[in-house]
């Protein structure tokens, strides 16, 4: 059966495109065939209603040359032998078959029309030859014109269908590219929105433990050194409003994204222009805003005299970041070291304190810590960058150690954060 054209069933109730050119198709043989026996050429019997019968009966094949192309030919064929058994007036051999030829090359390939037109020819000039009429004439003149007209129209009908084969592989191709360009998108969002929710829990992690660990010193520290829980409290409200506008970034970046969806609202695509993107985590920040925020005496050296890419930046940032949150959380020092530089290997980052570790049941001003991923993101992100890292006790204490690989590309260098779990 052939396939229906897409074009055709969005045009909905009505006669089709194709539908009317059958139609015309059937009044044209028709009526060129008519016209043909009309002029009696060479009968041995006169045109009469069952000749234009049949002339309308070839015309109306093609009716149905599409849903039953073979059916159509062969029936088209046999007519033919049909009506030049009975001594109607001649009407050649191709042009009562062309449509047929045509209609069969187009649906099912020249296979078959190939094939009826060389039964067609052999049974018709055999059996002229037979008769004793002049091969010159039949096989020198009569031949060549009917071989030609047949071979065209058997071309013509493959070459569309060729056609329509190469449009229906194209637009299935365009189709697939248009999944896989959606998938694609929708993956890349949903890395990004990882990624955010990533950077969103290890920011809000360390600025609520710097929270929770201020506010339990200016609880102590109210009445015997009010000065000291002033500056508790400060760090409190500064961490605070930190935390707020990481929040409103955070929630404008996602409703950005959400619009990018949704291109039909006007409102919403200007929100998605007017919204900041989260800026990427740097050393200059963690040195301004991590450090000094944190109940630790830190001995730290920085020392990268070379830009950064942007995600290697970010990783650094967010490791020494959750290891110096760790040693708050977990251990009874009350001095750490950190370390960030280049090596052989790259950019290293290493996060030391001399412990004790805290005992769970000990856990700092009675309240036990909580279990997080802490190093398990740590490792995510070194991995995310093509590094790796390390972390393991050391005597009392607790050591980490990442190695970040910097790409040779100087370009590499200004390439925007990956989402952990993808490496750049």
């Amino acid at each position: 059966m052939a396939q229906a054209d897409p074009e055709d069933e969005r045009r909905g109730v009505g006669m089709t495109r194709p539908q009317g050119l059958d139609i015309a198709m059937a009044l044209a043989v028709t009526a060129t065939l008519s016209i043909m026996i009309s002029a009696d050429q060479a009968g041995d019997r006169a045109p009469d209603v069952l000749a234009y019968l049949w002339a309308a009966g070839l015309g109306a094949l093609m009716l149905v040359r599409r849903s039953h192309p073979l059916l159509v030919l062969w029936l088209t064929v046999l007519g033919l032998f049909a009506y030049y058994s009975i001594g109607y007036p001649v009407v050649g051999l191709s042009v009562p078959t062309a449509a047929a030829l045509f209609s069969a090359a187009e649906q099912r390939g020249p296979r078959w029309p190939a094939l009826a037109a060389v039964v067609l020819l052999l049974v018709s000039y055999t059996a002229r030859l037979l008769q004793g009429q002049d091969p010159v004439q039949i096989l020198g003149y009569e031949a060549a014109g009917h071989v030609a007209l047949m071979a065209a129209a058997i071309a013509l009908g493959d070459a569309l269908r060729t056609r329509r084969r190469l449009q229906r592989r194209t637009d299935e191709l365009v189709e697939t590219s248009v999944r896989l360009e959606r998938s694609r998108a929708a993956r890349q969002r949903s890395d990004d929105r990882t990624a955010l929710a990533r950077e969103l829990h290890d920011s809000l992690g360390h600025q609520i433990s710097v929270i929770t660990l201020h506010a339990d010193l200016a609880r102590e520290a109210a009445e015997d050194d009010p000065g000291a829980a002033q500056e508790a409290m400060d760090v409190v409200a500064r961490t605070g409003r930190t935390m707020l506008d990481e929040l409103r970034s955070t929630v404008r970046q996602l409703r950005k994204e959400a619009d990018g969806d949704d291109a039909e609202d006007p409102d919403h695509a200007a929100d998605a222009v007017s919204a900041p993107s989260r800026v990427p985590p740097t050393l200059h920040g963690l040195r301004r805003s991590v450090i000094p925020a944190l109940p630790l005496r830190i001995s730290c050296h920085i020392e990268v005299p070379v830009a950064l890419p942007p995600a290697r930046e970010a990783a650094a940032h967010r490791i020494a970041q959750e290891a110096l949150t760790n040693i708050v959380r977990h251990s009874r020092a009350e001095e750490a070291r950190l370390w960030i530089g280049l090596t052989d290997g790259g950019l290293g980052v290493e996060v030391e304190d001399p412990g004790p570790r805290r005992e769970p049941a000990a856990a700092h001003h009675g309240s036990r810590p909580a279990a997080g991923h802490g190093l398990q993101g740590m490792r995510e992100r070194a991995e995310a960058c093509g590094g790796s890292l390390e972390a393991r006790p050391q005597a009392d204490g607790f050591l980490v150690r990442a190695l970040l690989p910097l790409p040779s590309d100087p370009e590499e260098r200004r390439r925007p954060p990956a989402a952990p779990g993808r490496t750049p």
